[in-house]
């Protein structure tokens, strides 16, 4: 017997789910019905905004519902993943909600697992640090089962469509222990109903936007180090130095520092950085570097504060003097949980 999915907490309220296209959806009339909650998409990729926004805001908040957004996530890679999400919880600040927002990401693009896991993994975390609210993955139970990861799972709670007549959203291989919201069914086509063709969801009390505490950005003359992990992100169009050192609560010394930066107010899309974060920030831990030209093996040791012997022998080097652009040294930071 295939394993059911249980909610996570009381199924405490219902909501329905409305982008741009349904017109006909009338928000009072749902509240007649018993819904609690609008869970609108507001933005898709990088520059789109839905075009009645705006006035689904004013409807569902005017019917007396719970109001809650979703981005349409289309991203090829991690520092678009990044865009996107401040796109996306600029949009969504302009107004009140009580909902989580929510990452729907569902056409990968031929992208493999992995790669998927990477950009909806950066999509999530830029969402939580910009926002101030852990974000909720939206998606389909086969994709809850086979494609997201235990690292997503484990941070970010799931609101999983299932409309089948099963009794409960069906788990399978789930890296998610419960749901704190399950679409369940999509109102029929019904003439006497204005809202035909909306999806119906059940949530738990884990869907309510729930603030978080952020780690305080390191003190630059603090005594003693906290703990912290190596991280790398690709800059995205439009970032600054500061912005991504706001992002990730980590300073801008200290990634004009790791990354040998001579200028702080020029950085280019694409470019590789090494941060160094609080261990809680969602990102896995980096742990290669890859030699520049002019780079001494005790320079990229100073740089991450790491012994050049250490370097050495994990990269079996038998000549310290002899090291060569585009070489990849293994820097053994990802080897313990704190470094």
């Amino acid at each position: 017997m295939a394993r059911s999915l249980q909610p996570k907490g009381e199924v405490l309220f219902q909501g329905v789910t409305v982008n741009e296209f349904a017109v006909g959806a009338s928000f009072a009339a749902y509240k007649e019905q018993g819904m609690e909650a609008a869970v609108l998409r507001a933005t898709a990729g990088a520059d789109y905004t839905d075009e009645r926004l705006a006035e689904m805001v004013q409807s569902a908040a005017d019917a007396g519902l719970r109001v809650g957004f979703y981005h349409y996530l289309n991203a090829e890679d991690e520092a678009e993943a990044r865009a996107q999400a401040q796109f996306f919880a600029r949009t969504i600040s302009g107004y009140d909600y009580a909902l989580r927002p929510a990452m729907l990401f569902e056409t990968l693009n031929g992208l493999s697992i992995e790669s998927a896991n990477r950009i909806a993994l950066a999509f999530l975390a830029a969402v939580e640090s910009t926002a101030g609210v852990a974000p909720v993955v939206y998606t389909d139970a086969q994709s809850a089962n086979l494609l997201w990861n235990r690292s997503i799972a484990e941070r970010y709670p799931l609101w999983v469509i299932d409309e089948s007549d099963a009794a409960l959203p069906q788990a399978g291989n789930s890296p998610w222990k419960g749901w704190v919201g399950w679409q369940y069914r999509t109102d029929a086509e019904d003439p006497s109903c204005p809202c035909a063709g909306v999806p119906v969801s059940r949530f738990t009390s884990g869907m309510l936007k729930a603030e978080i505490v952020l780690p305080a950005p390191p003190e630059e003359d603090a005594g003693e180090e906290a703990p912290s992990k190596l991280i790398c992100v690709n800059v995205a169009y439009g970032d600054t130095l500061s912005g991504i050192a706001r992002l990730f609560r980590t300073s801008v010394d200290s990634i004009v520092k790791l990354n040998a930066i001579e200028n702080p107010d020029r950085i280019f899309p694409g470019q590789r950085l090494y941060l160094r974060v609080d261990p809680s920030v969602p990102y896995a831990c980096c742990d290669s570097y890859t030699v520049r030209k002019g780079d001494t093996l005790s320079g990229v040791a100073a740089r991450f504060d790491l012994n050049w012997r250490r370097i050495a022998s994990i990269n079996q080097i038998s000549n310290p003097d002899l090291i060569f652009p585009g070489q990849v040294l293994k820097l053994g930071l990802c080897d313990s949980t704190l470094q």
